[in-house]
């Protein structure tokens, strides 16, 4: 998200964007050739407690005049500079089971509300901004909503195809999920639910987090759909495009989450979408997606098969898809965000700063 809304925030007139970026270069990224961005190399961590009395000092030598923190547990209250933050979600507050312990979510929360009470805070969605405001008393003003956007060329094509057998021994058709296999993303009722739909494969895409248990490979066991459910844990970003697009829908169960992005990129790539009827996942997908109720495994196959067998429900969906994703665009983010930045700032059109 940071380096596309830096990409674009770069192409606003008026605008100069200072990132304050780790001395390591990014292995995806290269802020330093892109016009109108100046890159300051610091030695902080994303979520370091020497910035609380550090980033002071190293604002000011920079010269800039708003502070934009793209992930708040890296935020530090800033006297005398305007600073946003951008609180993703409220996972971790919404069901003590989705923290990896006690101890972190103590002290996440503790963070969160030091940055909700000295910082201006933004988000991504309106369900997290009523979600910041139910669990810290923030409002969450509508201009500090900013929605993530997605990338417009996300599409398939026949070498991407090629290497997914190969290479995964994938074949078009199957039923996908993106996602860390963590206990929101909810992940084991797709299990549940492919061994209700006869021949129905499930690849089910997204790195194990050891903090917690995994749910999924029990389920497999207990449901016996070995041969027929594919974990990869990394799948190359060229090859991103390739995997929706030769999905027969994107199945997305989650309980909670700040926005849902993979819901879009499915969208994008023409796959159909079934997701789970929460409030965020609703407004992320719109009248683009069929919606189930995310604990009920059975509603979760029936809307598997529907799909898999309703051609014209499928070709609806995806049209629908289509229109409905064009509209969230990382230049509408960026807009919105220097926006903001020039509120807090008292409307001076001057450097706009990030960090990463």
């Amino acid at each position: 998200m940071a380096f596309e809304l830096v990409r674009a925030m770069a192409g606003i007139d008026g605008v100069e964007v200072v990132v304050f970026a780790g001395g390591e270069p990014s292995r995806r990224f290269d802020l330093g050739g892109l016009p109108g961005v100046r890159v300051v190399p610091v030695r902080l961590g994303a979520v370091d407690v020497r910035q609380l009395w550090r980033w002071r000092r190293i604002v000011k030598r920079a010269g800039v005049d708003v502070m934009f923190f793209p992930y708040h547990l890296g935020a530090a209250p800033l006297p005398g500079v305007p600073a946003i933050a951008l609180v993703h979600d409220c996972i971790f507050e919404s069901d003590t089971r989705f923290a990896p312990s006690r101890a972190v979510a103590v002290a996440y929360r503790a963070m969160t509300a030091l940055v909700a009470r000295t910082l201006t805070v933004a988000t991504v969605s309106a369900a997290s901004a009523r979600e910041v405001e139910r669990f810290y008393g923030r409002r969450v003003q509508a201009g500090h909503i900013i929605a993530n956007g997605v990338d417009p060329a996300l599409r398939g094509d026949p070498a991407g195809t090629g290497r997914l057998r190969a290479e995964f021994g994938l074949r078009p058709g199957y039923v996908l999920h993106v996602g860390a296999q963590r206990p929101h993303k909810n992940a084991a009722v797709l299990v549940e639910a492919i061994a209700a739909v006869p021949d129905a494969r499930l690849v089910l895409v997204g790195s194990a987090d050891e903090r917690f248990a995994d749910e999924v490979g029990p389920a497999i066991a207990r449901f016996g759909v070995t041969d027929r459910v594919t974990r990869l844990p990394f799948v190359p970003e060229e090859l991103l495009g390739s995997l929706y697009a030769d999905a027969g829908l994107l199945a997305y169960p989650s309980l909670v989450e700040g926005f849902g992005l993979p819901v879009l990129e499915a969208m994008v790539a023409g796959t159909a979408v079934v997701a789970a009827d929460v409030p965020v996942l609703r407004e992320v997908g719109g009248g683009a997606a069929l919606y189930v109720e995310p604990r009920c495994g059975q509603a979760w196959a029936a809307a598997i098969e529907r799909l898999l067998t309703d051609a014209d429900l499928r070709d609806g969906l995806v049209a629908a898809g289509a229109v409905h994703a064009a509209r969230f665009t990382w230049g509408a983010a960026a807009e919105r965000l220097v926006a903001a930045c020039r509120a807090v700032a008292g409307s001076r059109q001057e450097p706009v700063l990030t960090e990463r």
